[in-house]
């Protein structure tokens, strides 16, 4: 049957325009934020308040049930039938592959609970959540947590080699390291004076070689301890950023971020092709699961997308196509207290106006309203005089308008 299945796949594949080397496979109507396989053709994708699920390499995904979640980022199977997923103010737990869900805890508007962003289980009973100023423990399947419980960090992803070796990376260049499973976490500096990049996902190969997205691309090979600034990515659009990376070998690796931003490296990391991905929706990439070196998902904006070849190989610049003109950039920190910066991108003249919005819509200040010619811009804002919540910022520039979340945490 799996036999079936490659071919159908395969030829579904070679039918789409000559030169697509990924094809988009899944279109849902809303963003998905991370995706995970458990096997060649189990895996599960998650975003927003949805979690999908294939069991035929992603030819068909299923959407389920489970407790109501604000945002969902991360998802982790452990085997085909028990999985954990964490987002803003929730953890959920299934056992029978997805079947059911149940959640430990949850809440639509915090409620004093944790906003989480990612997490990694090294059995089914033993494993490790991180977010907001929290990383945590757990020994029994999430039923109770010990250890850390606060760091001053905002944490994005973790990651544990064994039950007392484990990293987290997380907002302005921050990377902490625990040998005691996760009692103590000690800051290692990665930067060099400069700018403070925030750093969204890890990419482990070997338990030994890390990876990390960002503007720039950082390596370690002995696990976190030391690192390098090894290369750039080949941005078209100014600001531009990498919010997930993966490698399926200590050569091959894919990397995805903005404005349509889809990478892949086969010496280590020093040199990124960009891959042909402008036929589908504009936006970010935000999640990214490379099988082996030649089969790779890649999610973000309404959209699963695959490759069975390895991408593209080379770049053809009669073909390759810039990103969008005018670009909004999501705000950081995020979530933030009591300031954080919105970057944005104009690709001509044009008046600009940059607005923040309360959760129920209404304007609360106007941050920019003038004309501004073409380029990168950045402007801060203070939310010191303003309650914990959800806000929104929107941009605009002639006929082009974007808005997105930001979420102000006291």
């Amino acid at each position: 049957m799996k036999n079936i299945i490659l071919i159908l796949f395969t030829f579904l594949f070679f039918t789409q325009t000559s030169d697509a080397q990924w094809i988009k496979q899944f279109s849902p109507n809303h963003d998905l934020r991370d995706i995970e396989f458990i096997n060649r053709y189990t895996g599960w994708a998650c975003g927003d308040n949805h979690i999908y699920k294939t069991i035929d390499g992603g030819i068909s995904w299923n959407e389920q049930s489970h407790p109501d979640a604000y945002l969902i980022q991360q998802i982790f199977p452990v085997n085909e039938n028990v999985v954990y997923a964490v987002g803003w103010w929730n953890f959920m737990k299934t056992t029978n592959g997805g079947e059911n869900w149940s959640a430990f805890f949850n809440g639509s508007t915090g409620q004093g609970l944790p906003v989480l962003e990612g997490l990694h289980f090294i059995n089914e009973n033993t494993g490790w959540l991180v977010g907001n100023v929290v990383a945590m423990k757990t020994t029994n399947g999430g039923i109770s947590f010990v250890d850390s419980m606060r760091v001053e960090a905002i944490a994005q992803d973790v990651y544990f080699k064994d039950s007392l070796n484990g990293i987290f990376c997380g907002y302005s260049g921050d990377f902490k390291k625990t040998t005691n499973g996760g009692k103590t976490w000690n800051r290692i500096h990665i930067l060099s004076p400069g700018p403070l990049y925030d750093f969204y996902r890890l990419s482990v190969f070997n338990d030994s070689i890390v990876w990390l997205g960002s503007r720039p691309v950082y390596k370690s090979t002995d696990f976190g301890n030391t690192w390098d600034s090894i290369s750039s990515y080949p941005f078209t659009v100014f600001g531009d950023y990498i919010y997930n990376i993966d490698f399926s070998s200590a050569l091959t690796g894919y990397a995805c971020g903005a404005s349509l931003n889809l990478f892949k490296t086969t010496d280590g990391g020093y040199n990124w092709i960009p891959q042909q991905t402008t036929q589908f929706f504009p936006g970010l990439n935000l999640g990214m699961y490379a099988y082996n070196d030649s089969v790779v998902w890649s999610c973000g904006r309404k959209r699963i997308i695959n490759t069975l070849t390895g991408g593209l190989a080379s770049i053809n610049n009669s073909n390759y196509s810039q990103p969008i003109s005018f670009k909004l950039n999501q705000n950081y920190p995020n979530p933030f207290n009591p300031e954080t910066t919105i970057e944005y991108y104009l690709k001509g003249k044009g008046f600009v106006s940059l607005i923040i919005y309360d959760a129920l819509g209404n304007e609360i200040t106007t941050l920019i309203n003038e004309i501004k010619r073409e380029g990168s811009y950045t402007v801060k804002w203070n939310g010191e005089n303003y309650t914990s919540g959800i806000y929104l910022y929107k941009l605009k520039v002639d006929n082009f308008q974007e808005t997105k979340k930001m979420l102000l945490i006291k």
